[in-house]
């Protein structure tokens, strides 16, 4: 099977082998169209998950995007961030047993953009396997199935024959599957002398495709009705987790559903450099005693069965050589050698002969037999063949500028214009980003002064007057007051509530400031605060970027742009389309989220109408040969389908598409084809060659009848049964 189990990736940074950590971790699962995150860690030896989240994609470049999404939502629900990640893998991302060169650039850059500390990688079928091992605490014996998307670009099947914690057999398929493809997949994984497990084991589909497989016709397949049972995107999930967590602990975990706990392992496998054990899902020694006698017991019949083979071809080449000796020496009976003649009665003999007279009357009869034939095909000819009188001139080429417009109007008579028709293809999508700007936020701090006025008038004061402390710090009134006028001594009082200019904790006071006036004298006006001023904080959040909204918006106008083409040009059949000849709309364009506003994640939502003129190149050509043979004498002509067109520039104005370009034509004779009928009618080919051969372009002339009847050699008199081609040569 593919990596045998599990495989490491040679891409990433060695690990040391370490105790087992306190820490979480993450197993991220890639099929060809969606990503699997699961977060967990260890209570004991148990495996606990604490978050999981998936997401589907479309092509390569939205993956990275794709999992941090999945990542993120798995995040949330654990309440925790996690670096240290294995990689589950379907056969899609292989090349035989070995990771593409296309899937190792991608995990190297969703390692990178992710700031993932990646460990290693399991295939699917290896995951499951043992996942399986651990719910029925045995080795499994099934089939596993797994079944990727249906959209015809992504779509993807891979079936396993598993026993024995190995792979026996594998079979690839890429397109969409129905459930007799399943059948054929399975079928070619039968063994001679061998019978397939009655287990099928499904993931990467749903529940209403293995509906559709319990439903199929098993017989002659399996020897007992298979049993089959499907594993959701959360247990695909959970499974390679198990196998990642198998590789931490030395020995099988358990976890929090239904898998039983396992006895540890007395024996320490040797680790690789990588800091993992090589074939993580290993036979237990009593299996492999079982699988080396089994596997010794193979080989013995193999060289008794290879053995009696060689004896059998002996023999059979000793028999065949008898039977060439035997064959050699055969006695032919000599065939020359002649044998007794029966004797002939000579009288009997001439009596068979016919008289002179009979024979002349018969003579006479085949003659008169022969005429009528003759007539009788002449008139047949006549009435029902017809000819294709084939005539190859020799043109002369010219090369010229054409310049037209395609319109859409239905008056469009013009020489300079042909019509088309415009078309409209539209798409729509959606697609999350995560949020990577920064912004400072806070409180503002608030509290109560006392405002004294020294002067011998009472003063109002209004709301949104600076106070200034000894320090600088500002503060602004939150209402208007009236302050009375002093008293001898005492200075007129009141309160009031001021709240601070700036954000944060710098703005919290104690007690005793004393306050003066931005805009007064301090020797007419002052303040004090008798109680702390407070409530001052500040944090940094992530808020959306200018950039995230941008790159968003060219991402996603990228992939539905493209979508808006391909419903266009599955509109297209044998017209001409020009890329140039396209007008882009964006129908919708909505951000759910603005710049600066706070958040983890921006959606998009997006839908793109792409409208084109296309036209037929047989109009093309038909106008371009009008125009050309108004200027011609009357004894030439170009033909449109003697043009050719290897330039041509599409630029669109609206409702116009204006063509420039080059094309290619060829002059030749101008044939009246009532006249070559009247000439021809009647005669023989060689005359009709002759009466043709005297127009001085015509180089050669060939005539065909259909049906093709013995001895005709004359062109019909009907002349709706003559017909004219001409070559250009």
């Amino acid at each position: 099977m593919i990596g045998q189990d599990m495989g490491f990736l040679n891409i990433f940074d060695k690990l040391t082998k370490k105790e087992l950590p306190q820490e979480n971790y993450l197993s991220l699962t890639i099929t060809p169209d969606r990503i699997l995150a699961l977060i967990w860690t260890f209570d004991n030896d148990e495996l606990k998950p604490l978050g999981f989240g998936k997401k589907t994609f479309q092509n390569i470049d939205s993956l990275t995007h794709q999992a941090a999404v999945a990542i993120d939502q798995a995040g949330q629900k654990a309440k925790s961030d996690v670096a240290k990640t294995v990689f589950g893998l379907s056969s899609y991302w292989f090349e035989e047993d070995n990771l593409s060169d296309q899937t190792l650039k991608i995990l190297k850059r969703l390692s990178s953009d992710l700031e993932l500390d990646s460990e290693a990688f399991v295939s699917l079928a290896s995951a499951a396997s043992y996942f399986l091992k651990l719910e029925d605490s045995a080795a499994p014996k099934a089939i596993l199935v797994g079944v990727f998307s249906q959209t015809p670009e992504l779509a993807f099947c891979e079936v396993h024959l598993i026993e024995n914690n190995k792979t026996l057999a594998t079979n690839k398929f890429k397109g969409i599957v129905n459930p007799e493809k399943i059948r054929q997949l399975i079928s070619r994984l039968k063994q001679e002398d061998k019978d397939l497990p009655s287990r099928i084991v499904v993931y990467g589909s749903n529940e209403d495709f293995v509906q559709k497989l319990q439903k199929l016709d098993w017989q002659g397949l399996f020897v007992h009705e298979p049993k089959i049972e499907f594993l959701d995107d959360e247990k695909v999930a959970k499974a390679v987790s198990a196998t990642q967590a198998r590789d931490i602990l030395g020995h099988e975990p358990t976890s929090e559903e239904n898998l039983a706990e396992k006895p540890k392992e007395t024996e320490e496998k040797k680790a690789d450099d990588f800091g993992f054990i090589e074939e993580d899902i290993l036979l237990t020694e009593s299996q492999n005693e079982h699988v080396s006698h089994e596997g010794n017991k193979d080989k013995k019949e193999i060289e008794e069965t290879e053995e009696n083979k060689n004896l059998e071809d002996k023999e059979n080449k000793h028999d065949y050589a008898i039977a060439q000796d035997e064959q050699q020496n055969l006695i032919v009976p000599d065939i020359t050698e002649e044998e007794p003649q029966p004797k002939v009665n000579k009288s009997s003999f001439i009596s068979r002969i016919p008289s002179i007279n009979s024979f002349k009357k018969i003579t006479i009869a085949l003659a008169i037999i022969l005429a009528l034939a003759l007539l009788g095909s002449f008139a047949l000819a006549q009435s029902l063949t017809s000819a294709e009188v084939l005539i190859k001139v020799n043109a002369r080429n010219a090369e010229s500028d054409f310049k037209l417009d395609v319109t859409t109007a239905s008056n469009s008579k013009s020489a300079s214009q042909i019509s088309g028709q415009e078309i409209q293809g539209s798409a729509a999508n959606s697609q999350k980003a995560v949020a990577t700007g920064t912004k400072t936020i806070g409180e503002y701090a608030q509290g109560e002064i006392t405002v004294l006025n020294w002067t011998k008038e009472p003063k109002n004061f209004q709301n949104g007057i600076i106070v200034i402390t000894k320090n600088g710090l500002k503060f602004t009134l939150d209402a208007d007051i009236e302050v009375a006028s002093r008293s001898a001594l005492t200075p007129g009082q009141n309160n009031v509530k001021v709240k601070a200019q700036e954000f944060g904790t710098s703005s919290n006071i104690d007690s005793g400031n004393d306050f003066t006036f931005q805009q007064y004298d301090e020797l007419l006006y002052s303040a004090k605060n008798d109680q702390a001023i407070t409530g001052g904080n500040e944090k940094q959040v992530t808020v959306v970027a200018q950039e995230d909204l941008a790159k968003l918006e060219k991402s996603l106008t990228d992939s539905v742009l493209e979508k808006a083409r391909n419903n266009l040009r599955e509109k297209v059949s044998a017209q001409k389309l020009h890329d140039s000849a396209e007008i882009v709309k964006i129908v919708k364009k909505d951000f759910d989220k603005k710049v600066d506003e706070e958040a983890s994640l921006i959606n998009l939502d997006m839908s793109i109408e792409v409208s084109a003129i296309i036209y037929t190149e047989e109009d093309l050509k038909k106008q371009l040969a009008a125009t050309v043979n108004k200027d011609l004498s009357k004894d030439h002509e170009v033909r449109f389908e003697d043009i050719s067109i290897p330039e041509v520039k599409a630029v669109r104005n609206n409702n116009v598409l204006t063509l420039n370009g080059r094309f290619q034509s060829r002059l030749i004779p101008r044939f009246n084809d009532e006249e070559m009928k009247d000439k021809i009618s009647g005669k023989n080919t060689k005359e009709t060659r002759a009466i043709i051969k005297t127009i001085p372009e015509v180089s050669d002339v060939q005539i065909n009848f259909s049906p093709n009847l013995p001895f005709v050699d004359t062109i019909p008199r009907d002349k709706s049964k003559i017909t004219f081609k001409v070559e250009a040569s």
